[in-house]
């Protein structure tokens, strides 16, 4: 096995690990926390998203991908990056800290002020380890993140759940929040070698910001693409409402979020050896389409299907109005980690500066999306989402398209037999299995045999993916 590969084959390994871990820690308790909250206290947290979202992109400025992008990165380079993302989190944490009443006065919720106050503090405690993550990524050691996000993710956790059953309402998520950030900063200096020293260039910091910048832009557009429509739903409608709306984007984000993870982690780092070789390129953007595909669409089609059952089970009648706005997010949620693995092409060419055209593109597509549809109710604000986020999967791979002959058409059909084995699985299984009254029997069965059903269909249609995925795991069974 080629060094690449092995590399790829770890860090993939390693990477499914740390998220699937991190997101099953998540998703667990993330159930037991909407079980005792109430759904406005998620609306909350929703309306300030968008400004610690900004907030965390403006302290990294782009320095996070000019690093992994630049092959000869040096002690200088990560000291004055250190250094300058301190300075930058201190500043931005000042600048919430005063906007806060501001804040609380535009959503006309006055617990908003301290709620700011306190999460913006994670805006601080993130930047410390920046670096140490990064060199990481680099490195592509992804054994040493699994173990410092899933023993954050567990710490957060407990403490979130300790405050929710004492009665604290919202600030269980906050505290949940800030605890697991501080553990994940502690633990990724204990686990790193690296260390700052007293260096500050700024003629290194020109070069990086150069690249950097670009990202930052985009990153900021991106945030507020994501986000904007906390902002919008916040203001017009009632917290509880949002509430419903941020537990449907939770529930679709875990398959996605995953999913882009791992591929992004993996395939960034790789894409930027083999940059210079187009037909390699197109290779690992092949592949690694396909395995999103292949990973993705049996998770996103057991969240429509069963998105009923999910929800009565899992968060209690209570939360029954989220269960129309998760079918339809979450077919909007197929195109992110597709868009991602695109932008990743960008990024290892070193061409932020097309990257943030299109990030430019689509947050003009979804304000214009927003204006549209903010007032008709949230069933077509999600559906708005939906539209601009495939109109702007063809916005994303228009230079791969372009450079390496990868069009979205070409990828789409990569993907198809996926899609439709998938869906296909799924449904057969949720009409087979409807005679049964006891909605738990009936998510768990239908879960198992969509999951079985996608497995067996696998082998019968010989997806390569499914023989990579078995190889591996052979692999190091064998090693063990």
């Amino acid at each position: 096995m080629s060094s690449l590969k092995k590399k790829a084959t770890n860090g993939v390994i390693w990477s499914s690990i740390d998220k699937s871990s991190s997101m099953g820690i998540q998703f667990i308790f993330g159930i037991i926390l909407a079980r005792i909250l109430l759904p406005e206290d998620y609306g909350l947290i929703g309306m300030i998203t968008i400004f610690i979202t900004i907030s965390q992109a403006i302290v990294e400025s782009g320095f996070s991908r000019a690093l992994i992008q630049k092959k000869n990165a040096d002690q200088i380079d990560y000291s004055t990056t250190f250094f300058f993302n301190f300075l930058i989190s201190l500043l931005v944490y000042g600048t919430l800290y005063i906007a806060a009443p501001y804040i609380a006065g535009f959503y006309k919720e006055p617990i908003l002020i301290a709620l700011v106050k306190v999460v913006g503090l994670n805006v601080i405690v993130s930047s410390v380890a920046i670096i140490q993550r990064t060199i990481m990524i680099k490195k592509i050691d992804f054994k040493s993140q699994a173990i410092v996000n899933i023993t954050s993710g567990i710490t957060g956790a407990l403490i979130g759940v300790g405050f929710a059953l004492s009665g604290y309402g919202v600030w269980s998520l906050v505290f949940q929040y800030l605890s697991r950030n501080i553990m994940m900063s502690l633990m990724f200096w204990f686990f790193s070698d690296w260390k700052p020293s007293w260096i500050f260039s700024v003629e290194a910091l020109k070069k990086l910001f150069d690249f950097g910048s670009k990202i930052l832009a985009s990153t900021l557009l991106y945030a507020a693409f994501q986000n904007i429509y906390l902002v919008v739903i916040g203001k017009v409608y009632k917290s509880e409402e949002l509430g419903y709306y941020t537990r449907a984007t939770l529930f679709k984000q875990i398959p996605a979020t995953l999913v882009t993870t791992i591929m992004q982690n993996v395939t960034f780092p790789i894409l930027v050896d083999v940059i210079e070789d187009n037909k390699r390129v197109k290779n690992v953007m092949k592949r690694s389409i396909k395995l999103t595909a292949f990973l993705l669409f049996p998770m996103i089609s057991i969240l429509v299907v069963f998105a009923h059952p999910i929800v009565l089970v899992l968060l209690t009648e209570k939360w029954l109005p989220t269960v129309l706005l998760l079918q339809i997010l979450a077919v909007g949620a197929i195109f992110f980690p597709l868009n991602a693995i695109n932008n990743n092409f960008l990024n290892a060419k070193g061409r932020s500066d097309l990257f943030l055209k299109l990030e430019i593109i689509n947050t003009l597509l979804t304000l214009l999306t927003i204006a549209i549809t903010y007032q008709f109710g949230m069933t077509v604000i999600a559906t708005g989402y939906v539209l601009v986020s495939g109109v702007g999967f063809f916005t994303y791979t228009y230079y791969p398209s372009k450079f390496i002959g990868y069009s979205g058409i070409k990828q789409l059909l990569d993907m198809l037999p996926y899609v439709l084995v998938s869906a296909g699985v799924t449904v057969l299984s949720y009409v087979g299995l409807s005679f049964i009254e006891n909605q738990l029997v009936f998510l768990i069965l239908g879960t198992i045999t969509s999951g079985l059903g996608y497995v067996l269909c696998s082998y019968f249609f010989k997806f390569k993916e499914m023989e990579d995925l078995k190889q591996i795991i052979m692999s190091k069974l064998k090693k063990k």
